[in-house]
């Protein structure tokens, strides 16, 4: 398997195979707003803490982690059932710790897969609200992460 970080211009050519392998692979924990935010990133916004990452078997799409602005955005990975528990959705997270330096993500309570994946790469769960399907959602950090980047910017009430 091969793992490569995307460019501005990669990702834009990307978009469409990355868009269907979300919607077809992320068995419906993506939500719609997450993927309009992908589909109208622009080039000059992959930057800092915008983040696209594929995993690729034998020119197949196996895995994708995007990450918005360090996570405070968007964090979306999916992985091919067939690749499932294989260490693809870990390797792209240890990746995206290292090249970032901190990411954040938030997961519904009861995504348990998410929620093992974020505990074994280290994350740590912070802050707990109502996430945007109405359920308990926990915002996770790891890496340099700074809890009232989050915590202070959520809305109130």
């Amino acid at each position: 398997m091969r793992i490569r970080t995307l460019s501005s211009e990669e990702v834009e050519r990307a978009k469409g195979p990355l868009i269907t392998f979300l919607k077809k692979y992320s068995d419906g924990r993506i939500t719609a707003k997450g993927i309009r935010w992908f589909r109208q990133l622009s080039l000059n916004e992959v930057e800092d803490g915008n983040w696209v990452t594929v995993t690729w078997k034998e020119n197949k799409i196996v895995g994708t982690m995007i990450i918005g602005d360090y996570g405070r955005k968007e964090a979306m990975v999916v992985v091919h059932p067939e690749f499932r528990k294989h260490g693809v959705a870990e390797t792209m997270l240890n990746q995206a710790l290292q090249q970032l330096g901190k990411v954040y993500t938030r997961v519904a309570c009861d995504n348990i897969p998410s929620l093992k994946l974020c505990f074994s790469c280290g994350l740590k769960a912070f802050h707990l609200v109502k996430g945007p399907t109405g359920k308990p959602t926990l915002w996770l950090g790891g890496g340099n992460f700074v809890k009232e980047e989050i915590v202070q910017s959520e809305p109130v009430g």
